[in-house]
């Protein structure tokens, strides 16, 4: 990997690229409606990060990419060419990064990739966009990064994609804070701290669609009802988000079982957000410590494929992805 060649930066838009009323302001930005160009968030801090080269992507919030957007964006990275550069960063809004990240990880890239966001705009004082988008351009041009292949860089952290979330709306430690660093940026120097985990369909063909997977939160007195109507609308499969370390109420078990009987894939997740997910049993495969939302993605791409794979293959790609 040729440190000469430019980091090429993709643009999503989000906090890390949007105008604030005053350097005061931390939390009504996105009420101005504008932005700022990538090349106008990179000019201050040009000379410090060598050759970057700058693609803008889109600017729809993150909270609103649709199913085809995300996959518009796995085919682009699967596109970009090791020979044109030596790594990518990818930047986009703190809403849709947990996700975003996790699905470019699952299913791989040609070149390494920093995803990162803000939680400030870079028009307010004491902002993270700058130092998290050098920190980005860095770790992607690392030599260290190229065994990860897919990670998120925040507040001066190396992160993993499967563990990350973000875990404050406004903090800029939201996703530091989140999960135990794969590694740590200092004076533009990556240290790395924990070995690689790629992601489990790395080799896999990224596919036409995602396959629909609903999530259903358990709540006391959940009556399993949300359960039936995932099926009844062709649901492929139901991650229960059950409560503690993944118990749902027994009406809702009821439904879930019954849905498997069906052939709906069913896999119990929690919506505690650290820990794992107790043994389950039966046809009810185990979430370990996915998120539901992660949990959702792997299952929407594992069952997209020309041949899905059976419950067994599915439970070794969530126990792959949850080490």
């Amino acid at each position: 990997m040729s440190t000469d060649l430019p980091v090429h930066w993709l643009s999503l838009g989000g906090t890390l690229q949007a105008q604030g009323h005053d350097p005061l302001d931390v939390d009504r930005y996105w009420r101005t409606g504008r932005s700022l160009a990538p090349e106008e968030v990179l000019a201050p801090v040009r000379s410090l990060v060598g050759p970057v080269t700058v693609e803008a992507v889109t600017t729809r919030p993150s909270h609103d990419l649709t199913p085809d957007d995300l996959l518009a964006l796995v085919r682009r990275l699967r596109a970009l060419d090791p020979a044109a550069m030596t790594g990518a960063v990818l930047t986009l809004g703190s809403n849709g990064l947990e996700e975003v990240a996790f699905l470019a990880w699952l299913l791989g890239a040609p070149v390494p990739i920093a995803v990162t966001a803000s939680m400030r705009p870079p028009t307010a004082i004491g902002s993270d966009a700058l130092p998290n988008l050098v920190d980005a351009v860095t770790v992607a041009r690392s030599a260290g990064v190229r065994e990860h292949g897919v990670v998120v860089v925040s507040d001066g952290a190396v992160l993993h994609p499967a563990e990350t979330m973000k875990s404050h709306s406004s903090r800029v430690d939201s996703f530091r804070s989140s999960a135990t660093p794969l590694g740590e940026v200092h004076a533009r120097t990556p240290r790395w701290l924990r070995p690689a985990r790629p992601g489990p369909l790395r080799d896999a063909p990224v596919p036409a669609t995602l396959a629909p997977v609903e999530i259903v939160t358990t709540y006391l007195g959940a009556d399993g009802a949300a359960v039936r109507s995932a099926v009844e609308r062709g649901a492929r499969a139901v991650v229960s988000a059950g409560t503690g370390a993944g118990f749902p109420t027994s009406a809702e078990r009821q439904a879930l079982e019954d849905a498997a009987a069906a052939g709906v894939v069913v896999c119990q997740a929690q919506r505690t957000p650290y820990g794992s997910v107790a043994a389950t049993a039966g046809a009810l495969l185990c979430a370990r410590e996915l998120t539901p939302q992660k949990t959702r993605l792997l299952l929407s791409a594992a069952l997209a494929a020309e041949q899905p794979p059976g419950a067994e293959a599915l439970q070794r790609l969530l126990d792959d992805a949850s080490r």
